[in-house]
């Protein structure tokens, strides 16, 4: 019983969603509805499905909410099975395959009567390419399926996988200079990504500002070359401080770019260097290496 209900063209392209975060979310849309029925819900993702995918996300969870709670209001005291998958369009030529589908395969004890699945074509389905079709069941039955084309993140560049990074993960930095120009340049090159920024003028300020604040920054973006209290020194003042404020990351930014420069840094406590000018991704860079935890083990 494999009877074509609708088929629509290509899908738009659209914004990144997880299946398992789309079938939870939907799930817990329906369970008030089935629950009112007496409706038991199993709903799971097939082993094996990609864990990120590019869509029109809003259209896939409306479809999906839709195709559930149509089957809960005709399946009264039954079960209702939702599994979601994902499969390889065939490619043509002999390529790669850059498109999949996603899979909804809907049964339980309802009726699948022609309303079910064009009106839920003609509010939902056309906009987008899609195929909503009737298969058998491995129980016995009719399936409703709803295939809809999707397709695979594109690789990022590091530039944009560093960005990615920041802009998820955010943070509280402090950064160091006693260049007003500087401070400025590098702390607008990480608040424009999600980072919040605050300044110091100088070594003695950082130090207050990690070992005084009631929550003291993340990571600390320290000027080696500073009058009154230069970068080793005030590295060296907050590596003696006690508990995590001793442990902070300090990342070194500085104009002084030769190897001798580097080991007075790392020998007093910093982390990691970065040379000036300093360029947005030098800094994530760095600051990815000391700000994501290490995997258990490592």
């Amino acid at each position: 019983m494999d009877g074509d209900i609708l088929h629509h063209g290509a899908a738009k392209a659209g914004a990144l969603f997880d299946p398992a975060t789309l079938l939870r979310l939907a799930s817990a849309t329906a369970r008030p509805a089935a629950e009112a029925r007496g409706v038991a819900l199993d709903v799971a993702v097939v082993p094996g499905t990609l864990s990120t995918l590019v869509g029109d996300v809003g259209v896939v969870g409306s479809l999906v909410n839709a195709l559930l709670l149509s089957a809960i209001e005709r399946s009264a005291g039954c079960v209702v099975t939702l599994r979601v998958s994902t499969q390889p369009i065939p490619p043509g030529g002999g390529s790669k395959p850059e498109a999949w589908h996603l899979r909804v395969a809907l049964t339980g004890g309802f009726a699948v009567a022609e309303g079910f699945c064009f009106d839920l074509a003609r509010r939902l389905a056309a906009p987008m390419g899609a195929r909503l079709a009737l298969e058998p069941s491995e129980r016995g039955g009719a399936a409703v399926v709803l295939t809809l084309p999707v397709s695979l993140p594109t690789r990022m560049t590091d530039a944009e996988r560093l960005m990615s990074w920041a802009r998820t993960r955010g943070g509280r930095l402090l950064v160091v200079d006693d260049s007003a120009t500087n401070r400025m340049v590098t702390a607008g090159l990480l608040s424009k990504v999600g980072f919040s920024v605050e300044m110091a003028t100088g070594g003695a300020e950082a130090v207050a500002a990690v070992a005084q604040a009631s929550v003291p920054p993340e990571a600390v973006l320290m000027d080696v070359a500073m009058p009154d209290v230069d970068g080793i020194a005030a590295t060296e003042t907050i590596r003696s401080l006690s508990g995590d404020r001793g442990r902070i990351p300090i990342i070194a930014v500085t104009a002084n770019a030769n190897p001798d420069d580097r080991s007075r840094c790392l020998a007093a406590g910093m982390n990691d260097y970065v040379t000036k000018p300093v360029r947005r991704a030098d800094l994530l860079a760095a600051l990815e290496r000391w700000l994501t935890p290490s995997e258990p083990g490592a």
